[in-house]
């Protein structure tokens, strides 16, 4: 706007090139000859808004946190998208690719959209970049489009895309969201396919033993009892609950549902998040590997938005929606306070038991050197590698536990087969 290009000249850093909390405010004042006008700028708290304006010689009427980057790149749950088809991050991705590389060769935005719909997205993208590329061609800023759909686009592209906008920037803006896009990608492929396994063995599993119970050891029991052979109590427990399975099969198929449905609603409950956010960071393989994945995300998020140009606290902001856990949201909410009562970055990491001792003091290097995007990136790639790692060794670990698990029930239930055997053995003797 016009009076945000009337800011006075900003201090110089201080000696240990400490990068200072700065969010956006929007502002609107009266000019000396008594026209309204309004406007951005970055600044540590309205205060500091209040004191340039007034040193320009205007009348301070509101000041308030900007809403364009940080609670605009939320997830408006309210705004229906205009498609029914399910959005991947792979697409939207690919789609920050294809519009950045467009755009650093010249080509217009409206151009590179078109493009896009005929020839630069999978088929089920198409109507979403359609509708993207019906608004940009009524005038609709990028940014804004993106907004609108904001169920689907991450915030921190809504984030990105709205700086580049406002730097002119919005080729290498765009290639950075689709790169930070891809690594996160990348990052819950990897957690996904540690995961495959053991909910594979698990259910594979399942489904063998009560396949045994419900349809092998009842036609067992009948040919012991043809022969007239006792069953011994191993077996008789075991029948006790192939018995139950059969016969209440549709009550027990209701249970676990309404059970299933239960969980499912009291996870959104204050109580249920908390007690998952301690199943989470506390167990021990399961807490490591959360951390891992907490440090990685974050540390990516706020080195790709800080790159861009935007400010601390609005990045702390867009970093807190990241994530639906208590936990995190309690983390960066602490932080948010921390910088706006004055204090470093670093200090407010050391406050909190989240990140590790050296990712902190990285941190820390990176905040006195003026650095701190470049070493919040290295720490990413850092925690990736560690998360890639300990994936690895928990799938290994993992592995034998859960075939040690499983042939240990399928032995019990062999055992119960064979067992009568015997007394069959006895009965045809005699």
């Amino acid at each position: 706007m016009a009076a945000a290009g009337k800011q006075v000249p900003q201090s110089s850093k201080p000696s240990d090139a400490r990068i200072e909390a700065r969010a956006t405010f929007v502002f609107r004042a009266l000019e000396s000859g008594g026209r309204e006008v309004s406007g951005t700028m970055a600044a540590l708290n309205p205060q500091e808004v209040a004191r340039r304006l007034r040193a320009e010689g205007k009348t301070v009427l509101s000041i308030g946190l900007d809403t364009n980057i940080s609670a605009k790149a939320k997830s408006d749950r309210s705004q229906p998208a205009k498609q029914g088809v399910r959005v991947r991050r792979s697409d939207v991705s690919a789609l920050c690719r294809h519009l950045g590389t467009m755009a650093e060769a010249g080509v217009p935005l409206a151009e590179a959209l078109d493009s896009a719909v005929t020839e630069g997205v999978r088929p089920d993208f198409k109507p979403f970049t359609q509708s993207l590329a019906e608004d940009v061609s009524t005038g609709t800023p990028l940014s804004t489009a993106f907004a609108r759909r904001s169920r689907n686009m991450p915030p921190i592209v809504v984030a990105l895309t709205r700086a580049a906008e406002s730097t002119g920037q919005l080729g290498p803006m765009l290639l950075r969201a689709a790169d930070h896009l891809q690594r996160h990608e990348r990052t819950v492929k990897q957690i996904k396919a540690a995961a495959s396994y053991p909910m594979f063995m698990l259910g594979a599993g399942t489904l063998v033993i009560i396949a045994l119970l419900v349809f092998v050891l009842p036609r067992f029991a009948k040919i012991y009892a043809d022969r007239g052979a006792d069953l011994p109590g191993l077996t008789q427990v075991l029948l006790s609950v192939s018995d139950a399975i059969r016969n209440h099969s549709i009550p027990i198929s209701v249970g676990a549902l309404a059970l299933a449905v239960a969980l499912a609603f009291s996870s959104r409950s204050r109580a249920m998040s908390r007690f998952l956010d301690q199943l989470r960071y506390g167990l021990p393989v399961v807490g490591k590997l959360s951390r891992l994945a907490f440090v990685a995300l974050s540390c990516r998020t706020l080195a790709t938005l800080l790159q861009s140009g935007i400010h601390l606290l609005d990045a702390i902001a867009i970093c807190r929606d990241l994530s639906k856990s208590e936990r995190t949201e309690r983390f960066w909410d602490s932080i948010d306070a921390r910088l706006r009562d004055g204090g470093s970055f670093v200090d407010a990491l050391k406050q909190q038991s989240l990140l590790p001792p050296t990712v902190v003091a990285m941190v820390a290097a990176g905040e006195r050197s003026g650095r701190l995007p470049e070493v919040l990136g290295r720490a990413a790639d850092f925690a990736e590698e560690d998360l890639e790692t300990a994936l690895k060794a928990a799938t290994s670990l993992l592995e034998p536990v859960l075939v040690v698990a499983f042939g240990s029930v399928l032995g019990i239930v062999a055992i119960a087969l064979l067992l009568p055997l015997f007394n069959v053995s006895s009965v045809v003797a005699k």
